[in-house]
């Protein structure tokens, strides 16, 4: 198989791997209404308890990533397959490739140092998988799974939004080195480009040649697109569904009660319930 062919098997796989991803969430959407977890969310307001809404800060640096992440995807998508207009388009649309990545990785850069040197909220602990965490992982995939109503609530973000949350900052790292490695800008002084400075002179050497080398960046590059395309769409859906008072308290347009003691699920309880009397015995 020739790098052309290997491209377009590529294109093929990722497609029908979003479509069924895509079928899956229709499906599970479906599950959500006919299993009553809708009309008790939405109708009657009983959700999973979570706990109180992040600083403002985080927040900002979080939906400028994701604003960013999101015109990368289109905009990377559109330099793979041009739908539309020509050379111009094309032009256009990679300049503000170029312009949301430097963004992204600056607020990466940013987010992480906040997460580990912030003097109000360094919140790196936040993120960290812990045995309680583990522990957890069969319960809350029952409750995503609708095997269970029952979410465990451990921590500010289940194990599940752990796992997501660190493997999106390993993404971007890679994604951000690939993405520099394929710019072919000159390196002042050095007389030579971004991506032969990054890669050419030992991955090049490894695999055989510098155009080589680049095509695999490249390739790298175009997963990783895909794999983020695909994760930030189960993210967006999970925040218009499962977790509204989640996405709710991000924004700031609502803040519900956070439940003593951190476990629960709040679906069969009303909060306005008053607590059982002790028992004398």
């Amino acid at each position: 198989m020739d790098i052309t062919q290997f491209n377009v098997w590529l294109d093929v796989i990722f497609t029908a791997l979003y479509v069924f991803i895509l079928a899956f969430l229709v499906f599970h959407f479906t599950l959500f209404i006919t299993t009553g977890r809708f009309r008790k969310s939405f109708i009657e307001g009983h959700w999973p308890e979570h706990d109180s809404r992040p600083p403002a800060f985080p927040k900002v640096l979080h939906f400028t990533h994701m604003t960013s992440m999101i015109f990368l995807g289109f905009t990377g998508m559109y330099l793979r397959f041009p739908f539309f207009g020509g050379e111009g388009a094309r032009t256009i649309m990679r300049n503000a490739h170029y312009v949301f990545m430097i963004i992204v990785i600056v607020v990466l850069v940013w987010r992480v140092w906040y997460a580990f040197f912030s003097k109000t909220n360094a919140d790196w602990r936040e993120f960290a998988i812990g045995r309680e965490d583990l522990k957890s992982m069969l319960g809350v995939l029952a409750y995503y799974g609708y095997f269970s109503n029952n979410k465990p609530h451990v921590a500010k973000y289940n194990v599940l939004q752990k796992l997501s949350y660190n493997l999106f900052l390993y993404m971007m790292i890679a994604q951000a080195f690939t993405g520099l490695a394929l710019l072919r800008w000159n390196v002042p002084l050095i007389n030579v480009t971004v991506s032969q400075a990054m890669i050419g002179w030992w991955l090049g050497s490894w695999v055989g040649s510098a155009a080589l080398a680049l095509w695999i960046v490249r390739i790298v590059h175009y997963i990783l697109n895909w794999l983020f395309i695909i994760m930030t769409t189960i993210h967006l859906y999970l925040a218009a569904t499962a977790d509204v008072p989640c996405a709710l308290d991000f924004f700031g347009l609502e803040e519900l009660k956070v439940v003593e003691g951190g476990h629960g699920h709040g679906h069969d309880t009303p909060a306005t319930e008053p607590a059982p009397a002790p028992s004398a015995l």
